[in-house]
């Protein structure tokens, strides 16, 4: 539908029809959610402002972890990754089930859905994705160098997964079912990646397409197939913003707490319009569990196409005799 709205308003702009009322409505939001959107202040936290730290746990592991990257797997649970190069898988209820350390300088993580025993990791050391397998905790050796900006200790930090079922279709087609997106805290610019995972890379990857974000700082990112949209993560800019794949900004919030906040993962309740979010804190082994994040799930794939009955319904004149 996202993608559909442009089409619209150069109909309308070019055969002038009177559309219905709830069609203008949603036309006019668009516009003004395209022009102002940019502008708008941040608004109030929207969930809960008192948090569970699910990760307390990890520091009986090790009293140096550092919370800086996170994503949840529905077979595993949270995934938890420390910037010491440690790993730590951690159940709803704050069960810490494994840690092992690594090595390395881990920033961020991601999980490919349908990929049941693997994760990728955003080593910010190396500008490189690792990745783990979850049913040993240990680096399969396999990795791929991402051309990525790096300013002294400000580099790859946040990553995302978008499947291809997801992404807008100027990305054109993926060579293994989604792309890798990738954020860095020397700029504002997220950089997204077509990656064969099958096998490793030694040759420096480029990016094939990027999307905009108001701020530098990029801490930590995610993407969710139930609403189809990223949250991006500003450590400095104490932020969370949600955006369209596009890079049309939905909504931007203040982040609950001033603090070292490096990673994000939401898990909708979409038969509720809620989800809880949780943030990663690289302050130490924390990871805050909010409730009551207010979410819009997506029923259809963001690339659906409508029937064209829907479209001739959505832009057909409209006779003068006819009730809006």
């Amino acid at each position: 539908m996202r993608e559909l709205l442009p089409n619209l308003l150069v109909h309308a702009s070019t055969s002038q029809p009177r559309l219905k009322s709830s069609l203008f409505a949603v036309l006019r939001f668009y516009c003004l959610t395209a022009l102002l959107g940019p502008l708008a202040l941040a608004e109030p936290w929207p969930a809960a402002l008192s948090g569970n730290n699910i990760g307390a746990g990890i520091g009986s592991f090790t009293a140096d972890f550092e919370a800086s990257g996170l994503t949840y797997h529905p077979d595993y649970g949270y995934i938890v990754v420390g910037d010491e190069g440690d790993i730590a898988i951690v159940e709803e209820g704050g069960q810490v089930v494994a840690y092992e350390m690594l090595g390395g300088d881990f920033e961020g993580v991601a999980v490919k859905p349908g990929v049941a025993s693997f994760a990728y990791i955003a080593s910010e050391n190396l500008s490189a994705i690792l990745e783990v397998s979850l049913s040993e905790l240990s680096l399969t050796g396999k990795k791929w160098p991402l051309e990525i900006p790096q300013s002294g200790g400000l580099g790859f930090e946040g990553i995302a997964f978008v499947s291809a079922d997801y992404a807008p279709a100027s990305w054109g087609q993926s060579c293994c079912g989604g792309f890798f997106i990738a954020g860095t805290q020397a700029d504002s610019t997220l950089r997204v990646f077509d990656i064969d995972t099958s096998v490793g890379s030694a040759i420096l990857i480029s990016p094939f397409t990027t999307i905009a974000t108001d701020y530098s700082d990029v801490s930590g990112l995610h993407f969710s197939t139930e609403t189809g949209l990223l949250y991006v993560l500003n450590d400095a800019a104490n932020l969370l913003t949600e955006m369209t794949l596009f890079g049309t900004k939905i909504a931007q919030y203040e982040t609950p707490a001033a603090a070292a906040e490096e990673g994000i993962v939401l898990v909708p309740d979409c038969s509720r319009g809620m989800s809880s979010i949780s943030l990663a804190d690289d302050g130490g082994p924390t990871v805050q569990r909010y409730d009551d994040y207010p979410i819009t799930c997506e029923t259809v794939s963001p690339n659906a196409q409508l029937p064209p009955a829907v479209i001739w319904l959505l832009i057909r004149p409209v006779s003068d005799n006819e009730p809006p």
